[in-house]
């Protein structure tokens, strides 16, 4: 069977491209192995967008996401813009009558968060391994 490259549209695509770079290049296998289970939580959200179950599986994502950038991570960085969207959207879906965020915000916004903590330039000590307190 041949692996075809993400061309059909998705829904996260912004978040899928953040977590396979982190898949890829994160310097210690647990950030590496949180990160596939941040692709599998995406793939599952993408799969059923508007079933009953896209609240679930909406938390089953940030909770994937808070697990793959570090709950102290996450802490230490309250004061940032998308880290408070981030923690507020993660408060907002405890009330179960609250609306799902848009696509598109909801992408842009877990996508910019696994960026700030993994990407190029993120929150990774000189040497290459994590910052202490966020796997």
């Amino acid at each position: 069977m041949i692996a075809l490259p993400h061309a059909l549209p998705t829904a996260l695509r912004k978040t899928r491209t953040a977590a396979e770079y982190v898949h890829r290049h994160a310097a210690g296998p647990l950030a590496r192995e949180r990160a596939a289970e941040v692709l599998q939580a995406v793939n599952a959200y993408e799969a059923h967008p508007s079933s009953a179950a896209a609240p679930l599986l909406l938390t089953d994502l940030l909770t994937a996401i808070v697990e793959c950038v570090g709950p102290a991570w996450l802490k230490v960085n309250a004061d940032d813009p998308d880290i408070a969207r981030f923690t507020a959207l993660i408060d907002r879906t405890r009330d179960e009558t609250a609306q799902p965020p848009a696509d598109v915000d909801l992408d842009e916004l877990l996508a910019a968060v696994l960026w700030a903590r993994h990407g190029p330039g993120g929150a990774a000590e000189p040497n290459g391994s994590a910052a202490p307190g966020t796997a």
